[in-house]
């Protein structure tokens, strides 16, 4: 496990990162290629979930405070839009709101630390001069 910690970063930030590269991947492969698990996987929204599951995958490899912020201010607009759109449906689709918005609670507290990692990491490097 100590070669997933990031400084600055809790375990269960990148134990959330690697379930975003999980859900990217194998959600967003089959929508990717026409082949979704439901109606509104489209390609589009394949393209989009496996876009931010790369992005995961390049700040897991960066192990940074700054890529995993990064990746967290992505995916939380990702789910604010996903929670949005499940609210506009007729009737609303209030079971996989809620989902989505357990999602965005996580992100937004993954970015939050993450954030706090980035301020420790500078604290901890000297001054250039």
């Amino acid at each position: 496990m100590n070669k997933l910690r990031v400084e600055g970063v809790p375990i269960w930030a990148t134990i959330y990162l690697l379930v975003v590269i999980g859900f990217g991947v194998v959600l967003g492969i089959p929508a990717l290629l026409g082949e979704g698990f439901a109606d509104l996987q489209t390609i589009g929204w394949g393209g989009r979930e496996l876009g931010v599951a790369i992005g995961a995958i390049l700040a897991l490899l960066y192990r940074s405070a700054l890529a995993y912020f990064l990746i967290f201010v992505i995916g939380t607009f990702r789910e604010l839009s996903d929670l949005l759109e499940a609210l506009d449906e007729t009737p609303s689709n209030t079971s996989s709101a809620a989902m989505v918005g357990v999602f965005l609670i996580v992100g937004i507290a993954c970015a939050a630390v993450s954030y706090r990692g980035i301020k420790r990491e500078q604290r901890s490097q000297p001054e250039a001069r």
